[in-house]
């Protein structure tokens, strides 16, 4: 009983390797045709890979730009707060909180007379503790130009993009007025970059007690800025801050719901596009291994009248698919990864000039190398396995009788 079984699993295997040979065979005789259907596998996973590595890139940039001044969890009722220092003390106090910043933010009105003539633009305003924003939002470190000077009340920092398109420099003097149309002048004392075009071009950043005046005109803020160790931890530490504190918590994903939204839209209809490339590689495989049933029709006749079965016949065909389809992945993997090296580490001017960027950010999970990967196995197997179906169902005579 062993014995037969034994030579069954001989057998097995040894009809494993004729039909993969017999399989390689018809891949080298049909060379221009295999090719044809590696390079469209290739293409498709090289343009998948390559496209949703940008993507992820280019997204992850942009949030971590808006996050570079702003914060992660915005504490706020939606009027002001006196006691905003109490609040403060027991947020700090709370796991994963790296730093909470009293803040106020408005709208305002901003008039320079500068080299380029009298500039006037509506800006946002934000009021922040400027110590404890040094500390918590790594303010300092966003600056390109000048210092920040928390004692000067009458201090402002401008976006790199602002302080360009005006021809403004540092200790230049500007005006600020308030919807409460109070109208103060304020001195450039420093230039942030946060990377963010909309903030560069459209925000200022002045002491608290300088908006305070603006605003209510007493020791009071609209909200507590408060930034984490690590983002994605804001809505579990968002349910802390309300449950300690009462007050309504906002995250980040919150604040930028839409944004968020509209990323996560542009990213899947890319995927949907590109993904017909996948399809039509697969329809590539299935015109080759069609043709190639059509030419071999009497060669499979002789196989089967050598007592290749149906089975056998069927795993002639699907496995030369799919080697053809893992030698176009295989191949295509190892040019996206070289792709995705070079440009994150290249400049490329004329790219990173139209998205505010320094350097094209690339972001490519394993996870979704595997999903990629498993899906062109996927789309290739069944573009495979109606063409062997095909040849596998053939009777003998009739194969043998084909001219």
């Amino acid at each position: 009983m062993e014995k037969h079984h034994r030579s069954n699993l001989k057998l097995q295997k040894g009809n494993n390797m004729v039909e993969f040979f017999i399989a390689k065979k018809h891949i080298i005789e049909r060379k221009k045709q295999s090719l044809i259907s590696i390079l469209g596998i290739t293409i498709g996973i090289v343009v998948l890979m390559v496209s949703i590595g940008i993507a992820n890139g280019l997204d992850k940039n942009m949030i971590n730009s808006i996050l570079s001044v702003t914060s992660h969890i915005v504490v706020s009722n939606g009027e002001k707060i006196t006691k905003y220092r109490e609040i403060k003390d027991v947020i700090d106090k709370l796991d994963g909180v790296k730093g909470v910043v009293p803040s106020i933010s408005t709208q305002g009105i901003l008039k320079f007379n500068g080299p380029y003539g009298n500039y006037i633009s509506g800006v946002k305003i934000e009021g922040y503790d400027l110590e404890n924003a040094k500390k918590a939002m790594d303010l300092d470190k966003k600056l390109v130009y000048g210092v920040i000077s928390p004692d000067k009340i009458n201090g402002i920092l401008i976006g790199k993009e602002l302080y360009k398109n005006i021809g403004a420099s540092i200790g230049d003097k500007i005006t600020i007025i308030s919807a409460e149309n109070k109208e103060i002048k304020f001195e450039i004392m420093g230039v942030f970059q946060s990377g963010y075009y909309d903030y560069d071009m459209n925000m200022v950043i002045m002491p608290l007690k300088a908006v305070q005046y603006l605003i209510y005109g007493e020791d009071a803020v609209d909200k507590l800025d408060v930034t984490l160790h690590n983002p994605y931890d804001a809505p579990k530490v968002a349910e802390k801050i309300m449950s300690n504190t009462g007050i309504y918590s906002r995250t980040w994903g919150d604040l930028n719901r839409n944004l968020l939204s509209a990323l996560a839209l542009e990213k899947t209809v890319m995927i949907l596009v590109f993904s017909l490339i996948v399809v039509i590689a697969g329809f590539v495989v299935w015109v080759t291994l069609n043709m190639l049933v059509r030419e071999k029709i009497k060669d499979i006749g002789i196989m089967r009248a050598m007592g290749f079965s149906k089975k056998n016949i069927m795993k002639i065909f699907l496995i030369q698919g799919m080697v053809l389809g893992v030698i176009g992945i295989v191949i295509g993997t190892i040019i996206s990864l070289l792709f995705l090296w070079y440009i994150g580490n290249s400049n490329l001017n004329f790219i990173t000039s139209i998205y505010y960027i320094k350097k094209i950010p690339v972001e490519i999970s394993v996870k979704e190398l595997g999903i990629i990967i498993l899906t062109n196995l996927v789309v290739i197997f069944l573009s495979s396995i109606f063409p062997a179906y095909r040849a596998a169902k053939m009777e003998t005579v009739e194969a043998l009788r084909y001219e």
